[in-house]
C-alpha cells in the first residue's frame, strides 16, 4: 500500500479529523474520497476533504469537471458502450480475466467502456508515474493552479479521445501534477469505481510483481477497484506500466514480458499506437500479441491489417480512408480495398487519429 509521499497527505488529514492513516478499507480520507474529489464526484460525509468545498476554486473544479464528464457520456462514451455491448461483448461472452491496452498511456476511460468487468487491466505507456500532493500543505492559490492544471492534462483524451505522449511529457512537473497517479484516480472514479488501495510497483527479472514504496525506483502502479455494476468481479486490478515496447526493451527474458506470460490469452486494445507495430523495431510487442490474445480490437494504427487476418478472423468497421498526413507512409491498400468491397459494419463514434464518426476503423479480431 503507499505510505510515501501520500503519507504527509494522510497525517494533515489528522489536524482535521480522527481519521488514521490510510488502510484498504478506511472509509473516511480514503483514496476513494481523493479520486472521487479530483473527478469532481461528492466524497464521503466524514471526509476531511469535504472541508475544501468552501474554497472558490474546488467549487470551479467541480463544475467544470462535472460538466466535462456529462460531455463525455452524451457525446462518446453512450455510443461507445452501446456498439460496443452489441458488437464486442456479445462475441467475447464473458468478461475477460485481462485485457491489455499497450501504446495507450492512462487511458482507462476507454477501455473500460468497451471491455466493462474484466478481472486486470494492463495499461503501458511512457508518460511518468507521479505523485498526489499535500492537499493541505498547498495554498488556495497552489489549489487553482493545481486543479485548473490536472484538467489542463486531459486536453487530449477528452478532445481527441487519446493522449499524445510529446504533450503528456510537457506537461507532467508542471503545477505539481508530476505524472499518471492522478489522472488514473480521477478516470477510476469517473467509470463508477471505488480505489481500495493503490501501490508503486516494480517487475523482477521473471515479470513477477512486488511493491515499492516511491514512484523513484517503481516499474508502474497498480490499484485495487471495485465496481458496483451487476455481473462485475468482486475486485479488479488496474496495472500502468512505463516501460519501453520496442525490440531492445520487450523481447524474452525483459520483465514485461515475463509479466504478460503470466497473464495468456485474454483481449488486446489498441487505438491510436503511432504505427509502431508496422515497422521491424517493435516486432517483437506485434508477434506477440498475435501469438497471445485470444481477441484484439484495434484501429488502423494498431497491427498491420493484412498480418492480422492471418492469424484473426476479423469484422470490420466504419470507414477506411487512410493515415492522417503526419503517417502518410502507412497507408494500407489490401485493408483499403477490403473497406471498397463494402463488408464493413457500421461504426458510430469516431476513434483514433480519424476522431469523425465517418472516418473511423475498428476492426475486431477472433483467433482462427
Amino acid at each position: 500500500m503507499i505510505r510515501l509521499p501520500l503519507l504527509s497527505f494522510f497525517v494533515a488529514l489528522l489536524s482535521f479529523s480522527s481519521i488514521p492513516v490510510f488502510a484498504q478499507n478506511e472509509p473516511g480520507g480514503s483514496l476513494d474520497d481523493i479520486a472521487r474529489f479530483l473527478a469532481g464526484q461528492p466524497v464521503s460525509a466524514t471526509s476531511p476533504l469535504e472541508g475544501l468545498m468552501r474554497m472558490p476554486s474546488v467549487r470551479n473544479h467541480y463544475a467544470e469537471t462535472q460538466a466535462l464528464s456529462q460531455d463525455w457520456e452524451d457525446l462518446r462514451m453512450k455510443k461507445i458502450r452501446e456498439w460496443a455491448t452489441t458488437e464486442i461483448q456479445s462475441q467475447i461472452a464473458r468478461p475477460p480475466e485481462t485485457v491489455k491496452y499497450l501504446f495507450g498511456g492512462p487511458d482507462f476511460v476507454h477501455v473500460e467502456g468497451i471491455f466493462p468487468g474484466a478481472s486486470e487491466y494492463v495499461l503501458v505507456g511512457l508518460e511518468p508515474l507521479g505523485t498526489v500532493p499535500d492537499f493541505f500543505a498547498i495554498t488556495e492559490a497552489q489549489w487553482e493552479r493545481y486543479l485548473s492544471h490536472l484538467n489542463h492534462t486531459l486536453r487530449s483524451i477528452t478532445r481527441r479521445n487519446f493522449f499524445i505522449t510529446t504533450e503528456m511529457r510537457e506537461d507532467f512537473g508542471k503545477e505539481g501534477v508530476d505524472g499518471v497517479f492522478p489522472v488514473l484516480l480521477y478516470f477510476a472514479a469517473l467509470t463508477g469505481h471505488e480505489v481500495q488501495e493503490a501501490n508503486f510497483v516494480t517487475l523482477g527479472p521473471d515479470g513477477k510483481v512486488s511493491q515499492t514504496d516511491s514512484a523513484t525506483n517503481a516499474d508502474g502502479i497498480w490499484l485495487r477497484l471495485r465496481d458496483s455494476k451487476p455481473g462485475s468481479p468482486p475486485q479488479q486490478d488496474l496495472y500502468y506500466f512505463k516501460t519501453n515496447l520496442a525490440n531492445d526493451g520487450f523481447h524474452a527474458g525483459s520483465p514485461f514480458h515475463g509479466f504478460l506470460l503470466d497473464r495468456p490469452g485474454g483481449v488486446g486494445y489498441l487505438k491510436a499506437a503511432s504505427y509502431l507495430m508496422h515497422t521491424e523495431n517493435f516486432s517483437n510487442i506485434r508477434n506477440f500479441l498475435v501469438g497471445d490474445c485470444r481477441f484484439l480490437l484495434q484501429d488502423a494504427s494498431g497491427i498491420p491489417a493484412d498480418f492480422l487476418a492471418l492469424y484473426y478472423n476479423v469484422t470490420y468497421y466504419g470507414n477506411y480512408i487512410g493515415p492522417i498526413d503526419m503517417f502518410s507512409e502507412y497507408d494500407q491498400p489490401k485493408l483499403r480495398a477490403i473497406y471498397q468491397s463494402g463488408i464493413a459494419k457500421p461504426l458510430p463514434f469516431g476513434t483514433g487519429y480519424r476522431m469523425k464518426d465517418e472516418h473511423s476503423v475498428q476492426m475486431f479480431g477472433v483467433r482462427k
